[in-house]
């Protein structure tokens, strides 16, 4: 008997829930579309960037080459 009662009052609470949940799933969808999602254009890389980009690689690859001289200096 008692196990019944909390069937049905967990099917209540649970029937209350999905309520709220719709509710409150209008509501935001409302205020989304008052205010659509603005769009962005990906902007082309300038000049400077892809000159920086090129140095740093060059950079990199002339430390790794540092690296190995020594690595085989200390060797020999």
């Amino acid at each position: 008997m008692m196990k019944k009662k909390q069937i049905e009052k967990a099917q209540q609470s649970a029937q209350e829930k999905t309520d709220v949940d719709q509710l409150l799933e209008d509501e935001v969808n409302r205020q989304l579309d008052k205010k659509p999602m603005p769009k962005f254009e990906k902007k082309k890389k300038t000049k400077y960037q892809k000159w920086t980009l090129g140095m740093s690689i060059f950079m990199v690859i002339v430390m790794a080459g540092s690296v190995i001289y020594a690595a085989i200096s200390a060797i020999a």
